[in-house]
């Protein structure tokens, strides 16, 4: 069994409202990175985290189930929570071990409770976090209104990493906010492509409130934003992780558990974005 440093450990726990999705994105990124063969889930009792036959019998998540995962040349210890009130001392519990947080909206409920209330466990135990809005498959999913909702109730530090790519009502790819690029899904890959025409306008808007919110991690950084200029993907990104540790940038990312999309890009993040177990 390989050994891993601290520094190449991420213990992440992932919150959210009952149902919003938690368990169905431990499942694809265990699935993702090879822990599985193929993904379970949850209607059918088949997911690896939810195995005690009272969650499969109510298909809920009960207790905090640990789902370690091999990504790349890292371990990432996912701790997924139960999502009702009911089980509070188990996700306090996770709450008290985990370094980073990733919580869970689904598109289809918006922003609830569970959401409000995991937010308030990350200032809690100060734990830097991710947004991952779940749902990208369904047509009908307004993740435009979710990240709104996001705003008006956590403030300007919400900042998009990427926004969803729809082509004949179905989740196509992604459009990369950092870099201003489309990625559209070919298999298990993701080919880089134009950004489509109509999605510019957001892309544009989406790339200007993070560009604003990095600006704002350092005198230097806002001096060169009034004055006009430009920022690196290289200084982006550092910024970017020194302030999502710290929590003055919050990242949202989106995607669909059930299909496996977007979870690549969000267990790349969780590896150079979420503090190490040193």
């Amino acid at each position: 069994m390989k050994v891993y440093t601290t520094d190449k450990i991420r213990n992440v726990v992932l919150l959210g409202h009952g149902g919003s999705g938690k368990t169905t994105l431990a499942e694809a990124m265990a699935f993702l990175s090879g822990a599985v063969s193929r993904p379970g889930k949850v209607e059918d009792g088949s997911t690896i985290s939810d195995c005690d036959k009272e969650e499969i019998r109510r298909q809920i998540s009960i207790s905090t189930s640990i789902v370690p995962v091999e990504w790349t040349d890292f371990k990432i210890n996912v701790l997924d929570t139960p999502g009702f009130f009911d089980f509070e001392g188990e996700v306090n519990e996770a709450m008290s071990v985990a370094d980073g947080a990733i919580i869970v909206v689904s598109g289809k409920a918006g922003v609830e409770a569970g959401t409000e209330r995991a937010w308030d466990l990350c200032e809690k135990y100060h734990l830097p976090r991710i947004f991952f809005i779940t749902d990208m498959d369904i047509d009908s999913v307004s993740y435009r209104q979710v990240l709104d909702d996001l705003n008006a109730m956590f403030g300007k530090k919400i900042a998009p990493f990427n926004m969803p790519l729809r082509e004949d009502e179905k989740l196509a790819g992604y459009i990369n906010v950092i870099q201003k690029k489309a990625f559209r899904y070919q298999g298990n890959e993701a080919i880089e492509q134009d950004v489509p025409d109509y999605s510019m306008e957001y892309m544009n808007q989406y790339n200007d409130s993070l560009m604003e919110a990095v600006a704002e991690t350092s005198e230097e950084f806002l001096d060169r934003y009034l004055s006009g200029d430009t920022f690196s993907e290289a200084e982006i990104r550092a910024a970017v992780r020194s302030a999502i540790s710290d929590g003055s940038i919050i990242p949202v990312e989106s995607g669909s558990g059930i299909m496996q999309r977007g979870v690549y890009t969000l267990l790349d993040d969780i590896v150079k974005y979420m503090p190490s177990a040193d």
